[in-house]
């Protein structure tokens, strides 16, 4: 009785080992994990580049390869409560692969615009969307709901962080990537993806910098009235940026598809620059983000990987 007891419960751990295996298979084939070693990767707190900086001090993430000295930077802007622990691999390879040198920003992603200008206070304030965007991107603005300081702001950030790779990263040759006579970026060598909260604020850069490229992930519906789903005012101003530059995606099954279409026409992004997601969803992308696991899509599933070739284009600096 013991013997067949003891058969019995190595039958059983086996079968169990076989099954946890085939799931770790099964999790590496949805969400392979990239290997980045051939490429330079460097982690800078944003205190380090600026000692000004109190709060959100996650390391700002830089990838790039060393062989290519003349190329653009890809800036990534997360959504909101995202930061740079998890960033889009997939994507990310990709983007290298087309030439690009990667910064993945990290800024004060929380709360969001969709967090704070909503009911009562909207109606009080029909501009609050882009006070907000204004304050989160620049940091030159008096916006008193969100908690963000000057130096907290992902332009003042991103200038700071040039500015010290400049001087501590020789090889990369960041200096290019600032204009001489400001200090200030330099746009025309810099291109900017965001999911979300940071697909809205390209948008908005887009409208105020003549950036190299826009795309734009989801990037956020910004209402002037939350009850009607009007969408905010700013998104009428003309771009800086060119249009034919400026690309955007959604999913037609995602909550705010409707109000995300209406955006980019009002944005005047050419048709041929806007992809309206439809393909199933994709395994990696089980998990449900405010209920709704297609407003990721665009950034996560790898099916979308010859649209991400088109938006990107090439990184490579002639």
């Amino acid at each position: 009785m013991e013997k067949k007891i003891s058969l019995s419960a190595i039958a059983t751990f086996i079968l169990l080992v076989m099954v946890s295996l085939s799931a770790n298979l099964t999790a590496q084939k949805v969400s392979p994990t990239i290997d980045f070693s051939a490429y330079k990767r460097l982690k800078v707190k944003p205190s380090e580049a600026d000692p000004s900086v109190k709060n959100w001090d996650s390391a700002h993430r830089v990838i790039y390869d060393k062989a290519i000295k003349n190329n653009k930077v890809l800036l990534w802007l997360t959504g909101t409560g995202g930061s740079t622990d998890h960033v889009p691999q997939s994507f990310f390879k990709t983007a290298l692969d087309q030439g690009y040198r990667i910064i993945a920003l990290s800024f004060m992603s929380a709360p969001g615009v969709s967090q704070v200008c909503k009911g009562d206070y909207l109606s009080q304030d029909v501009d609050c969307a882009a006070e907000f965007r204004r304050k989160r991107i620049y940091g030159d603005n008096t916006f008193l709901p969100i908690p963000d300081q000057y130096q907290d702001a992902i332009i003042p950030r991103l200038t700071k962080l040039l500015q010290y790779l400049s001087k501590n990263d020789k090889e990369g040759v960041w200096s290019q990537y600032l204009d001489q006579n400001t200090g200030k970026p330099l746009w025309s060598k810099i291109a900017i993806a965001g999911q979300s909260q940071g697909g809205g604020m390209a948008e908005f850069i887009a409208q105020h910098e003549s950036v190299a490229r826009i795309i734009s992930f989801s990037g956020g519906w910004d209402y002037s009235d939350s009850k009607t789903k009007k969408i905010a005012g700013w998104y009428s101003q003309k771009l800086v940026t060119s249009p034919q530059n400026v690309f955007a995606t959604y999913h037609v099954k995602e909550g705010a598809s409707t109000e995300l279409a209406k955006i980019c026409k009002e944005l005047h992004i050419p048709a041929e620059n806007v992809f309206a997601l439809d393909q199933p969803i994709s395994q990696q992308s089980n998990k449900p983000v405010h209920g709704n696991p297609y407003h990721t899509e665009g950034i996560k599933n790898p099916e979308y990987k010859p649209i991400w070739i088109k938006m990107l284009g090439s990184g490579y600096d002639f």
